[in-house]
C-alpha cells in the first residue's frame, strides 16, 4: 500500500509512544489507554511538564525544573511535594484526599518523588520522578 507521505515515529527509552497490534494490511495504530493506564499516563504527564508546556492549559504542570540548584533539603522536598499535589489535582483530574507524595532523598543532589493516587483499580496507580538537583 503506498501512501503519499513517510511518517516515521521513534520512542525514547521510557517508551512515550506505544503502538497497537498491526492490521490485515500491515498498519499500526498507538495504542489507546483505559481506566488505569490512562490514569498513569495524566499522572506521569503532569509530573514531567513544566507550566506553559501545554498551549491549552498554561497551568498544568509540576515545574519540577524551579527546583533545580537548590540545596537537598527537607524544605525543598516539601516544595516538591506541594508542585506535584498541584499539578495533579489541577483541575480536579485527581482528588486531593486520592493523592499521596513522598519526597525521597537519594543522594546528596537527587530527590526521588513518588506519587501514589488511590484509584477504582485494586492497584493504586504510581508515579516516580527524579530530580536531580
Amino acid at each position: 500500500m503506498d501512501l503519499p507521505y513517510d511518517y516515521r515515529l521513534y520512542r525514547i527509552l521510557e517508551g512515550d509512544f506505544m503502538l497497537g497490534e498491526a492490521d490485515n494490511a500491515g498498519g499500526v495504530d498507538f495504542k489507546m489507554t483505559t481506566g488505569h493506564e490512562s490514569g498513569a499516563q495524566d499522572a506521569t504527564n503532569r509530573l514531567r511538564t513544566q507550566k506553559g508546556d501545554w498551549r491549552s492549559h498554561p497551568n498544568l504542570g509540576a515545574n519540577l525544573e524551579l527546583l533545580e540548584g537548590e540545596s537537598n533539603t527537607r524544605e525543598t522536598g516539601e516544595r516538591g511535594v506541594e508542585q506535584i499535589k498541584d499539578a495533579l489535582t489541577y483541575d480536579s483530574r485527581f482528588s486531593d484526599s486520592d493523592v499521596t507524595v513522598r519526597a525521597v532523598p537519594t543522594s546528596i543532589e537527587q530527590i526521588d518523588f513518588y506519587a501514589i493516587i488511590d484509584s477504582d483499580n485494586r492497584e493504586p496507580i504510581v508515579v516516580k520522578d527524579t530530580l536531580n538537583l
